[in-house]
């Protein structure tokens, strides 16, 4: 579970020395000895799989499922998709009139009208789908290549990015956005965030923390979170939750750090985009963005439309302005 904390205060760099230096266990602080390689997120996909329901105050995810009379309809459209285009929007439309919960089948339907070059219908379904179900990423991406079909470039970044954030790893979302985005003049930097730490618990008394020199900040920060006895409590967290204070009171050390040193920072986009997204007031999209979404895209459906269209923001403006 992740939880979003805004209210609590973050500590300074002299207050994070000195809980280490008070604490009861041993915290060595040395230089990395190798570059941490990037972790390889290609496997986490979410799938097009589920709807959901949200209100003013919570969000509910439902599996898609097909009852006794829609399946028959279903597989009869699905079999006629590569051959007859013209049956399976009819099979289609009859599944979706068996059960108007089908939301999917409106990003099927929009699918087999942009094969038709009926460009017109396509964005009419594509937009339908998204009414009933925003956490449809096939509908945005999609979407955004018939906006781009037809010349409205704005609004295909738009919905090109939404995809992405509702599936952040998935490569072939990104060739389309890396494409939209070249048409529109706007960075096309690929990068995930990888910090240079390396924590160790080497023995019950003692902490070993190795850090590149920029990251050090960063590095102390994380090893209090991680095992620094009452420290997450002491933030308000529960044991077994991880909360978007932990990373924005690392990121905050991070960027202390880097304004202290005056480091040189020029040639790593994930420190240069986080110096430009705490200037700019976008650091919670920075950590959903760029932390949480890559290790968990599923915490996308869970983000009200509200925030997902800030960090649609944050993309557009900061990270591939």
């Amino acid at each position: 579970m992740v939880t979003a904390v805004d209210s609590q205060k973050l500590h300074t760099t002299p207050e994070i020395l000195q809980l280490m230096s008070d604490s009861k266990l041993g915290y060595e602080i040395k230089e990395l000895d190798k570059p941490i390689l990037c972790k390889d997120y290609s496997d986490k996909l979410n799938k097009h799989d589920c709807y959901r329901v949200s209100t003013d105050s919570s969000i509910e995810t439902f599996a898609n499922t097909l009852n006794d009379q829609s399946l028959p309809l279903f597989n009869k459209a699905e079999s006629f998709f590569q051959s007859n285009p013209d049956s399976a929007l009819f099979y289609y439309k009859l599944a979706l009139n068996a059960d108007p919960k089908l939301f999917f089948v409106m990003t099927y339907i929009g699918q087999i009208y942009e094969n038709k070059s009926d460009l017109v219908n396509a964005i009419e379904w594509y937009k339908k789908a998204i009414s009933k179900n925003y956490i449809d990423y096939m509908a945005h991406w999609f979407l955004a290549d018939a906006y781009d079909a037809t010349g409205n470039l704005e609004k295909a970044l738009d919905e090109i990015v939404i995809a992405q954030i509702l599936n952040r790893n998935n490569d072939r979302i990104k060739g389309s956005m890396n494409r939209i985005l070249k048409k529109a003049n706007k960075s096309t930097e690929e990068w995930y965030f990888n910090p240079q730490i390396k924590i160790i618990k080497k023995s019950e008394e003692s902490i070993s923390v190795a850090t590149d020199e920029k990251w050090i900040g960063y590095g102390m920060v994380k090893a209090l979170w991680e095992f620094e006895p009452g420290y997450k409590e002491s933030m308000g967290i529960k044991n077994k939750e991880h909360s978007t204070l932990e990373d924005k009171e690392c990121l905050v050390a991070l960027f202390a750090t880097l304004e202290n040193s005056k480091a040189n920072i020029d040639n790593d986009p994930q420190l240069r985009i986080l110096k430009e997204a705490v200037n700019k007031n976008f650091i919670n999209e920075y950590i959903f963005y760029e932390i949480l979404l890559p290790e968990k895209p599923i915490i996308a459906y869970q983000l009200f439309e509200d925030a997902i269209l800030k960090i649609k923001d944050y993309i557009l403006t900061v990270r591939n302005k």
